[in-house]
């Protein structure tokens, strides 16, 4: 076997929706560069549906990070499956350990950042390169350049007559139960979606169910809603954000996906290193920081949308 032409490749990535979002790229460069090879996939059961859609994969095999005996029948898999190439783009304490046993028991050529692979890159330290353009490193070990990606397997074959003849803002005022520090203050949503609705837009809202507390203020305070809350799986909120004129997203993995879009994308975030190359490397994107999320007001967020002519009614 040829590292330039692997009959068998298995990719492994899991983690956050925000985590999968920062793959996808490198994910359909691995693919580009062989096109030729069977591609498998480890990951987590809630991602497999939005990797069915890419049509790349040939196999999936399940690994929801459960239990010691889970990690020994996912190891045990791995070996069982013959890879000519292992390519990790998780590189956690986890897969790292599966990487232990199958140097021993296979003969699977193991790319990845970890100590037990053969192609190792280095990751920097954090805040240094965004985590999509540090898995482009990785995978330069490979001679896997980056392509100018195409998204069109995300967009939902369902026809929705919701964003006919209205100018809409699509906005995310979620965040994950580990990222409340990185929540904007959903009563300050509420009052800028109020504003944008006296322009004459629409307001979309995106999220699960563990949202709503969330997006409650918008909904008892703004008429003209969109109310995707519980029905915006990845392709729902690639196409809402598709629609809009403008995307405004406390960093949760949601406003990653709509940030696919290349709709111009207002993060409302953390100051500091890790948000700044996690966020900036796309060029729609549009960043207004602080230290504590508190700190920043509903004037600031309205101002900056007028002095940067994000959205023609607001001048």
């Amino acid at each position: 076997m040829s590292l330039s032409n692997p009959k068998k490749i298995l990719i492994i990535k899991h983690g956050s929706l925000g985590d999968i979002v920062f793959a996808l790229e490198p994910i359909l460069a691995i693919q580009n560069k062989f096109d030729n090879s069977v591609i498998d996939l480890v990951t987590e059961e809630k991602f497999i549906s939005l990797f069915k859609k890419i049509k790349i994969f040939d196999k999936f095999i399940i690994d929801n990070r459960i239990g010691f005996f889970s990690t020994l029948s996912i190891i045990t898999k791995i070996i069982a499956g013959k890879y000519d190439l292992i390519i990790d783009l998780q590189n956690s304490k986890r897969t790292n350990f599966y990487h232990f046993f199958i140097k021993i028991f296979s003969r699977s050529h193991i790319n990845g950042s970890r100590s037990f692979v053969h192609d190792r890159y280095v990751i920097p330290p954090q805040g240094t390169e965004s985590p999509m353009q540090g898995l482009f490193n990785q995978l330069k070990l490979l001679d896997i350049d980056k392509i100018d990606p195409n998204f069109s397997w995300l967009v939902s074959d369902k026809e929705d007559q919701s964003f006919a003849n209205k100018e809409v803002v699509l906005v995310i005022p979620g965040v994950s139960k580990s990222g409340k520090s990185k929540q904007w203050s959903p009563t300050k949503y509420k009052q800028l979606c109020s504003f944008l609705e006296s322009k004459g837009y629409y307001i979309c809202l995106v999220g699960t169910k563990h949202d709503i507390e969330a997006c409650q203020p918008i909904l008892e305070h703004c008429k003209n809603i969109i109310n995707l809350i519980d029905k915006s799986p990845p392709e729902i909120i690639y196409r809402a954000a598709s629609k809009s004129k403008l995307v405004i997203s406390n960093d949760t993995g949601p406003g990653h996906i709509a940030s696919l879009s290349n709709v111009n994308t207002l993060w409302l975030a953390l100051d500091n290193s890790i948000t700044k190359s996690n966020l900036s490397f796309r060029k729609n994107s549009k960043l207004l920081l602080k230290k504590k999320m508190e700190d920043l007001s509903v004037d600031e967020v309205q101002d900056y949308i007028s002095k940067n002519k994000l959205l023609d009614k607001v001048q």
